[in-house]
């Protein structure tokens, strides 16, 4: 992939004609100088999230064989008929949680807060950690010529508008990255405690049915060994601690 332009190269540019523009496209002083700052700041963070969205992606592909190793959701893929798999269950984790209720006049504490924040699913393929991580914001294209800097005035102006822009476009990819790795961990987490609950008997097992229809369709479209599999029964919490066995060390 090409690396995207430097933030010196967005304030360097320049329109193809100066003079043409400057006839062509006047406009009031304090509307145009106003227009020009927002032209430079949008410029400048377009560029400055292209740049750090590079790099860390840049870093990402030094760390692939790594994080292939650490992120392996295929190794939680439940398999069921027909070759197709099934997701597990998001399942999160509150330690220690209190809800205060009644305007303050009761509470409810508890030692740990089980949730199926998302439920089981059929798939073709396993996630990728990639899908959460890479990003492309694409070409970081340059403002229409009317906004560009016509004089050594607005050439100042420019200059630190975009370096402006550069520098929250930049943490805005940072920030962005530091989301997707979150939510990264918290899928891959709460599928790996789902396992964990699973052997302890806290929670059920995925259930899938297949049914075999043989011969269907006709006219413009047969299918052959045609089979259909469905998700007859979704994991749940099981309260019942009876059942519940203790955990591997």
């Amino acid at each position: 992939m090409e690396p995207p332009r430097k933030m010196a190269a967005l304030q360097e540019i320049e329109p193809v004609n100066k003079d043409r523009e400057k006839a062509e496209n006047a406009m009031p002083l304090d509307i145009r100088r106003d227009a020009l700052i927002e032209a430079a700041l949008s410029f400048g963070a377009r560029g400055g999230l292209a740049m750090r969205t590079y790099e860390i992606n840049q870093e990402l592909d030094r760390q692939t064989s790594f994080l292939d190793k650490i992120y392996n959701f295929r190794s939680l893929l439940v398999a069921v008929p027909s070759g197709l798999m099934v997701e597990p269950p998001v399942i999160s984790e509150a330690v220690d949680a209190m809800i205060i209720e009644g305007d303050g006049q009761s509470a409810a504490v508890s030692d740990r807060i089980y949730n199926i924040n998302r439920n089981a699913k059929i798939v073709a393929a396993a996630r990728d950690w990639r899908d959460y991580l890479q990003r492309d914001w694409g070409e970081v294209k340059d403002p229409p010529e009317l906004l560009m800097p016509q004089d050594d005035e607005e050439r100042e102006i420019w200059e630190e508008k975009v370096a402006e822009g550069w520098k929250n476009g930049y943490e805005q990819a940072d920030e962005t990255f530091e989301a997707d790795l979150a939510r990264l961990v918290s899928d891959f987490n709460g599928m790996v405690r789902y396992r964990k609950l699973l052997a302890q008997g806290m929670v059920s097992p995925p259930y899938a049915n297949q049914v075999d229809r043989g011969v269907t369709g006709g006219g413009y479209e047969m299918r052959i060994g045609d089979r259909a599999i469905q998700l007859t029964g979704k994991p749940q919490l099981i309260s019942g601690h009876s059942q519940w066995k203790p955990a591997n060390r």
